[in-house]
């Protein structure tokens, strides 16, 4: 079917639509029986690291998921999590999030698409059965039917992406082959060392048990796992990634936005073989360092003490990477290490937050260069870039809590601006258009109504459940009534039921607060700050929520909206 940015919106179904109610009260909502049946599993045999973040995709090993925070609140009708056996009859098995956001959002038919979207597991981690050739093979026909060689803008969108996901998959391959290559070769050389000298003295014995209790075992690593399950990896990869571009190329097509600026820039410098070699270089190098610290269970101790300039929850090392949030390193191998995990999809799943701005932007009167936008988090500024290609003329604020990711975000618009829009005077810093700020979610450094529109991608999953609350708040706070929030995160439970009993498992990427965000309400959150949930959009690993403030003396709606 095809995935066009406006348009054609499911409601929930009518039972649903009548349990609504429920989060008008502002209850925030997490569903902890639902997290804490997930600490409990040790699935060691499938192992789903699809979600996550970072150099560290290739580290994911079967083990037991530690224990996190329970969510403060449940669904109605949830059993208690710390029920005996023999006790009371536990009540019904909770509603899973994607249920919930069924009674408050409008249903872009993309939900519906990747709800029933067959690729299951990451076959890296685990020995499995699933066939991909169904679900290739109807991916093939559908492009067919879609004639995505009809016309050369299709033909070109396809030829790049194409290549593009080749590239990233070569790059992983390279990543997780030199960390088995570090982990092995010592206790190799070691052992051959010991052979050539009769097998005897002290020195060389010494040097082979001490390599050999450093080593990680061939079968243990990443490399090995994926040897086994090449195929299949590949498949279930290839597939989500196809599904991925059609739907994105769907909604360039129907003019949502523009096609990705990097693609059509013959100037790039992803063109060039320098930088090319220089950029994978340094990705090889950190997906050594962050699989060693996985594989070993380590993080790296966080090199700098921010005192109280910081919250706690920030100076993890989150995915194991060097230097947490806080290196010019970190910032520099970041977006290239994500788009490695993600083969090359996450730009497209990220452009998903572009359909609500569109929506935002054509209905609500105003020119872009009326509209003033905040995306919090914004990391690299590299989303950002994709922003102000759609709408150069939007005057926005680009946030960060850390100023080594700032200053890279700032090189990134800069380097936009000067293959975009060259000569343009947009104002802000660089004349690109934008402006920069150091700043927590959530204690946001601007004035109370101060943003037509705000965005947040990828964070909320890497927050405790009170910061998240608090962070909703000020980005209410900061909206004008009438304005609009993107929120755009990992997927849920429920929203891709074949990843239900396994997707907690991320948390073992040091993501402490992971399992409480799958299984936490972000539409009850959210209208309990007194922002209306409007529209859900599901893109492969990631789910895109818009939600309007209120424009005072208006109702404000009790029940998703129906198509006419």
């Amino acid at each position: 079917m095809a995935l066009g940015a406006t348009g054609r919106l499911f409601r929930g179904s009518t039972a649903a639509g009548s349990r609504c109610a429920n989060f008008l009260g502002g209850r925030r909502r997490c569903i902890a029986a639902r997290a804490a049946q997930l600490d409990r599993e040790t699935p060691a045999e499938v192992v789903y690291a699809e979600v996550a973040t970072g150099a560290t995709a290739a580290a994911l090993a079967a083990t037991s998921p530690s224990s996190s925070p329970a969510g403060s609140g449940m669904a109605s009708g949830a059993p208690s999590a710390g029920a005996q056996p023999g006790g009371p009859s536990p009540g019904p098995e909770p509603l899973k999030v994607a249920e919930l956001d069924a009674q408050k959002f409008r249903l872009h038919p993309s939900v519906a698409f990747w709800q029933d979207f067959s690729s299951q597991i990451n076959t890296m981690w685990a020995q499995t059965e699933v066939s991909m050739t169904a679900p290739l093979q109807t991916l093939v026909e559908r492009a067919v039917a879609a004639r995505v060689l009809s016309d050369p803008q299709s033909a070109a969108y396809w030829a790049y992406h194409t290549a593009r996901m080749s590239f990233f998959v070569s790059q992983a391959a390279a990543g997780v082959l030199a960390h088995h290559l570090s982990e092995t070769l010592p206790s190799s050389l070691a052992g051959l060392a010991g052979l050539a000298s009769g097998g005897s003295g002290s020195g060389g014995s010494s040097s082979s048990s001490s390599s050999g209790g450093e080593a990680v075992k061939a079968q243990e690593t990443p490399f090995s796992r994926l040897s086994a399950n090449a195929g299949k990896e590949l498949g279930n990869r290839t597939a989500e990634a196809i599904a991925t571009f059609q739907q994105d190329y769907d909604n360039i097509r129907d003019g949502a936005y523009p096609l990705p600026w990097d693609m059509t820039s013959p100037r790039h410098r992803q063109y060039n073989p320098v930088n090319v070699l220089g950029r994978s270089a340094q990705f090889i190098q950190e997906s050594v360092a962050t699989l060693r610290r996985r594989v070993r269970g380590q993080p790296e101790p966080l090199w700098l003490d921010g005192g109280k300039l910081y919250p706690q929850y920030y100076t993890n090392t989150f995915h194991f990477q060097t230097d947490g949030w806080f290196s010019a390193w970190s910032a520099n191998v970041y977006e290239f290490s994500t788009e490695v995990l993600f083969f090359g999809r996450q730009d497209a799943m990220q452009r998903t937050s572009l359909l609500p701005i569109a929506d935002f932007v054509r209905d609500g009167g105003a020119a872009p260069s009326e509209l003033r936008l905040l995306e919090v988090a914004a990391g690299t500024g590299r989303f950002h870039t994709f922003i102000k290609d759609a709408y150069p003329d939007m005057r926005t604020v680009c946030s960060d809590l850390s100023p080594f990711y700032l200053a890279r975000a700032r090189n990134n618009m800069r380097y936009w601006r000067s293959l975009r829009a060259p000569g343009r005077s947009l104002g802000g810093v660089d004349e690109t258009g934008t402006e920069f700020l150091q700043t927590a979610a959530e204690d946001i450094a601007a004035p109370d109504e101060s943003f037509d529109i705000v965005v947040c991608v990828y964070l909320f999953h890497e927050l405790p459940e009170a910061v998240r609350r608090r962070a909703v708040s000020e980005f209410a706070r900061v909206l004008r009534p009438g304005g609009l929030l993107v929120l755009t995160d990992s997927v849920q439970l429920g929203d891709r039921p074949a990843w239900d009993n396994t997707i907690g498992l991320f948390s073992n990427f040091n993501e402490p607060y992971y399992r409480n965000y799958v299984s936490c309400d972000l539409g009850a959150m959210c209208a309990a700050a007194g922002l209306t949930p409007d529209t859900k959009y599901l893109c492969s690993a990631t789910k895109t929520l818009s939600f309007r403030k209120a424009v005072p003396g208006e109702a404000p709606a009790t029940d998703p909206a129906v198509d006419n």
